[in-house]
């Protein structure tokens, strides 16, 4: 159980970077320098990737399957991850606008704010989880 618990505790200062890195980017991007913005958010999405897969994903798996959760815990457990693999769709989305995959003709700002404001959601919700199963 320690291991979880160590595992859970990296993972949370993982996403705290990671935060920390999102809202950077968006000061580059508001400075205009989109190349630099989409190589931070290129780096950031690739870690957040590795930590869904290694973390996030079977302690996911593993509380559906033992079913011994608080409805509304599980709930929110499930809009977290739902969450989570919109942002990461809208990333794949914007990455083949970028890279002229898709065409566009909109501008992508809008759709780049709302990723923004769900990873914060999903940053709040998954700290919220944090603590109700690690902390409270």
């Amino acid at each position: 159980m320690e291991t979880v618990r160590l595992l859970a505790m990296v993972n949370l200062i993982v996403q705290v970077v990671l935060m920390g890195v999102v809202v950077y980017a968006g000061f580059v991007a508001s400075a205009r320098n989109l190349r630099k913005h989409c190589a931070i958010m290129r780096v950031a999405v690739a870690v957040q990737l590795i930590a869904i897969l290694a973390v996030m994903a079977p302690s996911l798996l593993g509380y559906t399957v033992n079913r011994a959760l608080a409805p509304l815990f599980y709930a929110e457990m499930l809009a977290h991850a739902i969450i989570g693999l919109t942002i990461v769709g809208i990333w794949v989305f914007v990455n083949l606008v970028q890279t002229g995959v898709i065409k566009f003709r909109r501008r992508l700002l809008g759709i780049m704010r709302t990723a923004f404001f769900l990873w914060a959601a999903a940053f709040a919700i998954g700290v919220h989880m944090y603590l109700v199963i690690w902390v409270i």
